[in-house]
C-alpha cells in the first residue's frame, strides 16, 4: 500500500548526534597515533574515561527526565551532572567566584550559571564545543582538556609579556565531570567572518594592516633561551591539518620540529619527503605563534566614522612557539582551488 512504509527500508544512522561526533573524534585520534606506531595498544590509547563520556553524550542529564525545550538537540547543558565533582585547573579569578556565590555546591553553581547564560557560539562538527557569556564581562568556553589548558596558559603568557595586545583575559579553568570550562573576559565585537562581506576594499586593506601589526607585535616576544616548541610551558608541538599528532618527543629545534611534521605519513617516500623538506625555507628562528588565524577568530567593530577596528584576536588552543613560517601555513590551511574569498589575498599583502 502507498500509505505502508516499505518493508525494505533501512533506517540511517545520524551522525550529527554528540555522541557520535564523539567517536568520530576518537577515531581520528586513534588513527594518528596508529599511524605513528601501527603496532600501538588501542586499549591503552583510550581513555580510561571513555566510556563515561560516551554513556553521558549518549544519555542527556534532566531534572524533569526531559528536553528543556529552549535547548538545542546538542546542548552540553543537557548533559551536565550535578552529582559529579568540579576540580579547579587553574584558580578562578575574583569575579568568577562572585558570580558562583550563593548556591551550596561548586557543581551547581556553575550548572546554574551556563543554565542561565547566553550561548555565542555552539560547533556544528565538535561535541560539547560551545561558548556562553555568562554575565556582562565573562564568557565561559566548554572544550577539550588540552586544547584549554593550552589556550589558559597562552592568554596568561600574553597578558604578562605583551598586556596591550587585544586578547581575552584568563579568569581560571575548572573541570566539570566531563567537560571543561575556560573563563575569560567578554570583547564585544563581531567575527570579520561576518564582518568580511560588509567591507569595502580600502576598508579590507585597513584590516590586513591592523592583523598585520599585531601579528609583527606578537612575533617579537622574546623566546625565553631553551625554549621547547610548541605549548609555552609543556613544550608539546600540535598539528591539527587534517588529524590531531602531537610530538611524543620534545622538540629544541626548527630541524626537529620539521622531522615531525614530516613523518605523519605511511605512504610518502623518503624521497618525495626529502624533496619536500628541500623546498623549505631555511630558517632556524622561532616565534611566538597564534596557529589558527582566520576571520572566525578575529572580533572587529565599527567605529562611528564607519572605519573598522580589531578589538580581539580569539581562540588561542593552537599556539605556543613554533618556527616563523608556521603561522602563514596554519593561515593557509583552509584554502581551497575554489577559493571565493579575497580574505587570503588581503592577508598575503599585510604587513
Amino acid at each position: 500500500m502507498a500509505n505502508q512504509p516499505s518493508q525494505n527500508r533501512v533506517n540511517k544512522a545520524n551522525r550529527r548526534t554528540v555522541a557520535a561526533r564523539y567517536n568520530v573524534k576518537v577515531l581520528r585520534s586513534l588513527e594518528a597515533t596508529l599511524l605513528d606506531d601501527p603496532e600501538a595498544d588501542i586499549a591503552a590509547i583510550l581513555s580510561s574515561s571513555y566510556s563515561q563520556k560516551l554513556q553521558t553524550f549518549k544519555t542527556p542529564n534532566s531534572t524533569k527526565g526531559r528536553r528543556t525545550a529552549s535547548l538545542s538537540t546538542n546542548d552540553l547543558r543537557h548533559r551536565l551532572n550535578g552529582d559529579e565533582p568540579t576540580s579547579v585547573i587553574f584558580p578562578l579569578s575574583a569575579e568568577i567566584e562572585k558570580l558562583a556565590n550563593g548556591h551550596p555546591s561548586r557543581t551547581g553553581a556553575l550548572i546554574q550559571l551556563l543554565k542561565d547564560s547566553e550561548v555565542l557560539y555552539e560547533s556544528a562538527w565538535a561535541a560539547s564545543v560551545m561558548v556562553f557569556r555568562v554575565s556582562e564581562t565573562i564568557v565561559a568556553k566548554a572544550g577539550h582538556e588540552d586544547y584549554s589548558i593550552t589556550e589558559h596558559r597562552t592568554l596568561t603568557y600574553l597578558q604578562e609579556h605583551l598586556p596591550d595586545f587585544p586578547a581575552p583575559r584568563p579568569h581560571g579553568l575548572v573541570r566539570l565531570g566531563a567537560h571543561c570550562l575556560l573563563f575569560t573576559s567578554f570583547i564585544p565585537g563581531v567575527n570579520l567572518e561576518k564582518a568580511w562581506t560588509l567591507l569595502d576594499h580600502s576598508q579590507k586593506h585597513d584590516i590586513a594592516g591592523q592583523i598585520g601589526t599585531l601579528l609583527f607585535d606578537m612575533r617579537s616576544i622574546p623566546v625565553p633561551k631553551n625554549t621547547l616548541l610548541g605549548d609555552v610551558e609543556s613544550g608539546r608541538c600540535r598539528d591539527l591539518r587534517r588529524s590531531q599528532r602531537i610530538s611524543k618527543e620534545p622538540i629544541t629545534s626548527v630541524s626537529k620540529f620539521e622531522d615531525f611534521i614530516f613523518s605523519g605519513s605511511e605512504t610518502a617516500t623518503p624521497l618525495y619527503i626529502n624533496m619536500l623538506r628541500e623546498l623549505m625555507p631555511e630558517t632556524k628562528k622561532i616565534v611566538f605563534t597564534h596557529g589558527d588565524i582566520r576571520p572566525a577568530n578575529i572580533m572587529v567593530k565599527q567605529n562611528n566614522n564607519g572605519t573598522w577596528t580589531v578589538v580581539a584576536i580569539i581562540d588561542w588552543e593552537s599556539s605556543g612557539f613554533y618556527p616563523e613560517y608556521w603561522e602563514a601555513v596554519k593561515a593557509t590551511n583552509l584554502l581551497s582551488p575554489r577559493e571565493q574569498v579575497d580574505w587570503y589575498h588581503k592577508l598575503s599583502k599585510s604587513k
